[in-house]
């Protein structure tokens, strides 16, 4: 969609507004046979790689005690909350409850040109709706893609939100009520009713919460998943904001310094933002993986360095933005997941891809405790602009007095170097194989029925069921 054809306005304002209205009736008007091929494969991919990611936080102690709460209130629900038998619960109980997991374990997907995991805030309530009000597979993929597309220009619009406010708050409620009001198939002014409804449901989460340990960051794309649908509630009862409220939320209150209204609409149509999302190899925060990479790098040309006893120090150059995450006694699983030393001294232990890494276990592993200390940060000068904008350059001296270097441009699974669709489908079969053995299966048939035109011939229940077989 070309915005050259469009009436310049006179102020923010307009601007705002005119663009909203432009998403609307973009996101509105779509259908899946608009949306090219390789976006819906990308698509598909990355719906799996979510639901992988929420599977494998079931059993961590909060998630599981929650998921029990909710299944007291009720089971037997149209709605599968993804866990180990699949049990059935209410839409925003199941909503809920794999909210609540998609983050936890940091290894949902992302999209680093601006901050944002809209899969991982919308999916959760695609996934319940699209269960209990039998939506045909076409239109779950369709609003997987729409809140996708929402979501990141949403976020490129007012990208100025970071480093006070977390994505996860800052569109928690946009991303998921983007995704409702394509399930809907709202009309543009419901449309745009129910995302300036949802624009003022965001939740003001701290960017220092995850980096200090604060376990309710992890709540924020639950607490997304319910305002999303209520936003759509109150829409289809004509109760929505402004129409250039937005800017009223992510400029004037979250302190966005300049909106960039034009990114509301720009590529629509031809620039498919799904398609340049990233994929996590390790459970950590993604401004520590090309850090861990070059450190692993050495680790496998030096084997003798594993466990850290013949390293002196280790520095990581990195982005101005990494720099924040240099909390060196973390205190919880969250924590240690944003905190670089943390991540640099456990893999130097166990290695890069040890799952073991940022669980609880952890925290009190001696070996890992004994090297945070040594392991610094400092900026990296002359950063690239994205896709290169999250380098990391490792630096060990060791106790002999020797020092090793090793750079690493952008981490494996980043736009810059993207994971091939085989170990993607390796990871979810990993995450996924103790609890729904049936999931690797279930997407490779998913991507099979797109690449054919043939996703009429799936049931979207019966697919989510098969996950369990």
């Amino acid at each position: 969609m070309s915005n050259s054809t469009t009436p310049q306005p006179s102020s923010d304002a307009q601007a705002v507004e005119q663009h909203m209205r432009q998403l609307c009736t973009w996101a509105s008007g779509l259908k899946l046979s608009d949306i090219p091929t390789p976006a819906l494969l990308k698509a598909a991919l990355v719906l799996g790689d979510n639901i992988a990611a929420i599977i494998s936080a079931a059993d961590e102690p909060e998630v599981k005690a929650y998921h029990e709460r909710l299944m007291a209130e009720g089971s037997g629900g149209p709605a599968t909350l993804l866990r180990q038998g699949g049990p059935g619960l209410s839409l925003l109980n199941a909503a809920l409850g794999n909210g609540l997991a998609s983050t936890w374990n940091e290894l949902d997907d992302g999209y680093t040109r601006t901050a944002v995991h809209p899969g991982a805030l919308s999916q959760p309530l695609i996934l319940a709706a699209g269960q209990a009000k039998n939506h045909s597979f076409e239109e779950v993929m369709l609003a997987t893609v729409v809140a996708y597309e929402v979501g990141t220009r949403f976020a490129r619009a007012w990208p100025g939100t970071l480093p006070r406010i977390h994505p996860h708050g800052a569109y928690n409620a946009v991303c998921a009520a983007a995704g409702m009001a394509s399930l809907k198939r709202f009309q543009p002014e419901t449309f745009l009713s129910a995302l300036t409804a949802a624009a003022t449901m965001v939740s003001p989460g701290p960017y220092s919460y995850p980096i200090q340990g604060a376990l309710i960051r992890n709540a924020w794309p639950a607490a997304g998943a319910w305002l999303g649908a209520f936003a759509c509630d109150m829409a289809e009862l004509g109760i929505g904001g402004m129409p250039d409220g937005p800017r009223d939320v992510f400029q004037i209150i979250l302190g966005a310094p300049i909106t960039l209204a034009g990114e509301l609409t720009a590529g629509l149509g031809s620039e498919w933002t799904v398609a340049d999302g990233y994929h996590k190899l390790y459970g950590a925060c993604h401004h520590s993986h090309a850090a861990m990479e070059a450190l692993e790098a050495i680790l496998q040309e030096r084997p003798q360095l594993r466990g850290g006893d013949a390293v002196k120090r280790l520095t990581v150059y990195c982005s101005k933005m990494a720099m924040n995450f240099n909390n060196s006694l973390p205190k919880t699983t969250l924590a240690a997941k944003f905190s670089i030393p943390h991540a640099m001294a456990a893999t130097l232990v166990h290695g890069a891809d040890e799952p073991e890494n940022f669980f609880d276990a952890s925290l009190s592993d001696e070996r890992i405790s004994a090297l945070r200390p040594r392991i610094e940060l400092a900026e990296l000068p002359d950063i690239k602009p994205w896709p290169y904008d999250r380098p990391a350059k490792v630096s060990l001296e060791l106790e002999d007095g020797s020092r090793i270097e090793q750079l690493c441009e952008a981490a494996l699974g980043s736009p810059a170097r993207p994971l091939d669709t085989e170990p993607v489908l390796a990871k979810i079969a990993q995450l996924s194989q103790s609890r729904a053995p049936g999931l690797h299966d279930a997407v490779v048939q998913l991507r099979e029925h797109l690449a054919q035109g043939q996703l009429a011939r799936l049931n979207f229940r019966q697919w989510m069921a098969s996950f369990y077989r």
